[in-house]
């Protein structure tokens, strides 16, 4: 009987031993799991720091759960870590995004500052004058040199061996009449120069009592303002300029004349300041508003400043010719009376009705 007491606590004995290092070798199993775990947590930790250029941080976080939840639970430690690495990289780009925005306006800046400070180059200046005056006449107008002054049209430049045998008289005679010293017609085909730099925009041979007429216009600087002026010269013998010809201060343009014998060989001279007159004086003022008395003009405007510069001017302004019907104009080129200046006169006032000559 006591014998099997014996075995029976000897057997318990037995079985609870080995209980009970069936309990110890459990937790034995367990922890080297977890140690087994964690070389696992570092090297995916240690993949991700390589892969942090390329993940954003909020990526990082889940991907460093979603590992953390498949491996075996982290320890305390590793999860304070995991997070403390988040943050960084949360911090990190952060203030990547604040660089890159602050370094964006400051490159505008440059840029709205280098234009800002780049130097304005102006275009080239055109030359004021141009080499080659020449008359366009579909347009209608020409390039002239300005005047630098004015000369008298016979004995140049200061009228000698002439006289001026007759005046200006508003309302009456628009002109000056220029005879030669020796008298009657010993002057006849002298030379007759242009007062000054300018176009000629009339020429031929108007019959009535004017004979070869041609005009010439001019431009001029006075008082910081270009002025236009023409200069016109009747009873001429011969015309050496055509209507568009570029002539020079001091150039011939004519020879002096007596309207084919009409009168007494001289040149009427008138400088207009109305450039519309053309040979319709009777539809104009006839007084100072449109007219200079010759002489006092040229002594007053004898030097100009001009830089040779070149200037347009319009040619087609005589509208008013228009209707002057040139082919029934009275043609004086048969007459033979040749006298005086008296006589002339008379010859006129009989050759002519009344308000047919408007000139001499």
């Amino acid at each position: 009987m006591s014998r099997k007491v014996v075995a029976g606590v000897v057997s318990s004995l037995v079985l609870a031993a080995h209980v009970r290092a069936q309990v110890v070798e459990i937790p034995r199993q367990t922890s080297e799991k977890k140690v087994a775990a964690q070389p696992n947590v570092e090297a995916d930790w240690t993949k991700k720091e390589n892969r942090a250029d390329a993940t954003s941080p909020a990526t990082a976080v889940k991907a460093a759960v979603r590992e953390q939840s498949q491996s075996a639970e982290p320890t305390v430690e590793e999860m304070r870590k995991a997070g403390t690495l988040a943050a960084d990289r949360v911090r990190n780009e952060a203030y990547v995004a604040q660089a890159k925005a602050a370094r964006a306006p400051n490159s505008q800046t440059k840029k709205q500052g280098a234009s800002a400070l780049r130097p304005w180059n102006p275009p080239a200046r055109e030359p004021e004058s141009i080499p080659a005056p020449r008359t366009n006449f579909q347009t209608q107008t020409a390039f002239i040199k300005l005047s630098d002054g004015f000369d008298f049209p016979v004995g140049k430049p200061d009228g000698q061996g002439y006289y001026k045998a007759r005046g200006f008289h508003s309302h009456g005679h628009l002109g000056e009449d220029w005879d030669g010293i020796r008298g009657g017609d010993t002057d006849l085909g002298d030379p007759i120069y242009s007062i000054g730099n300018g176009v000629v925009v009339f020429a031929r041979d108007c019959h009535m009592g004017w004979g070869n007429v041609v005009i010439v216009r001019h431009a001029y600087r006075e008082g910081g303002v270009t002025r236009n002026i023409d200069s016109f010269y009747g009873h001429l013998e011969k015309m050496l300029v055509h209507r568009g010809q570029a002539v020079k201060r001091g150039q011939q343009i004519a020879t002096m004349g007596n309207v084919h014998g009409l009168y007494d060989a001289h040149l009427h001279l008138e400088i207009r300041k109305n450039v519309e007159i053309g040979m319709s004086r009777d539809k104009f003022a006839q007084d100072a508003s449109n007219y200079y008395e010759p002489s006092q003009f040229i002594l007053s405007h004898r030097h100009l400043q001009s830089s040779g510069a070149s200037y347009r001017v319009a040619m087609n302004t005589f509208t008013q010719d228009a209707k002057i019907r040139w082919d029934r104009a009275r043609n004086y080129s048969h007459t033979h009376y040749r006298g005086g200046s008296s006589e002339s006169a008379i010859a006129l006032k009989k050759a002519i009705a009344s308000g047919s000559a408007t000139g001499r």
